[in-house]
């Protein structure tokens, strides 16, 4: 008598004996998931939160007004927003790590998640760290927080971004090199708009231009630096 073979189970039977893939894994893909549903739901909001966004970004936050959370609903798009972008530059070293021959097995791509997480939270707090002590020393109060809401207006930008390379990068996929090359033209475009913002914020009378590079050199470049130090002295001793 012949047994029946349950479809469904045969089927996951062969995805289990299948290399590790990004592209085959359920937590990543429920990360990238997770991740376009927090988009989606930005986008369908009938607030407008990311025009608005979009807005308040090129004209500087010049107002005081444009510098306060003005209801909760706006705050916890905010956040929405900030988790998506955290877990896009955090996914964006998988995706380099798993096109580079690193990550083949999933605890390692798991392992590689983590230090992404982590590296992201460093970069923030070091530069959150000279930025309240350069800017609370060197400016006025309303520059700073103007400046503060630009940093954070560009982080969730770039997460946006990051996620659409994340998704090329696993669905197409991408090579090592090409991800490398896109997440630093990436980087060095949200460096760009930082340094034209502040510019117009902090250096508008003489001399701004050295001011500026000065600036940039202490509370943008070096941190930037330090953490791309720190992920490939990493990389190389896995």
């Amino acid at each position: 008598m012949n047994e029946t073979v349950n479809p469904i189970l045969q089927a996951i039977e062969q995805r289990a004996s299948l290399p590790f893939s990004l592209v085959n894994d359920d937590l990543f893909i429920g990360i990238l998931l997770a991740c376009f549903l927090a988009i989606t739901i930005l986008l369908a909001d009938s607030s407008s939160y990311l025009p608005q966004l979009v807005h308040d970004y090129s004209i500087g936050h010049a107002k005081s007004s444009s510098d306060e959370v003005h209801t909760s609903r706006s705050f916890y798009m905010r956040m929405l927003l900030f988790a998506q972008a955290f877990v896009s530059y955090a996914m964006t070293v998988v995706v380099y790590a798993q096109a580079s021959g690193f990550a083949m097995e999933r605890a390692d791509a798991v392992k590689y998640l983590l230090w992404g997480m982590a590296g992201v939270v460093a970069w923030l707090l070091i530069r959150l760290l000279l930025f309240a002590v350069v800017n609370g020393v060197l400016f006025h109060r309303l520059q700073t927080q103007a400046w503060t809401q630009v940093f954070a207006d560009v982080f969730l930008f770039g997460g946006l971004f990051f996620f659409v390379l994340n998704v090329l990068g696993i669905f197409i996929p991408l090579s090592a090199q090409i991800i490398l090359v896109v997440a630093i033209c990436l980087l060095a475009v949200m460096e760009i708009g930082l340094a034209f913002k502040a510019f117009h914020i902090f250096f508008v009378k003489k001399y701004g231009g050295l001011q500026l590079f000065v600036y940039l050199c202490a509370l943008e470049w070096i941190p930037l630096l330090v953490a791309g130090r720190f992920l490939i002295q990493y990389c190389t001793t896995i």
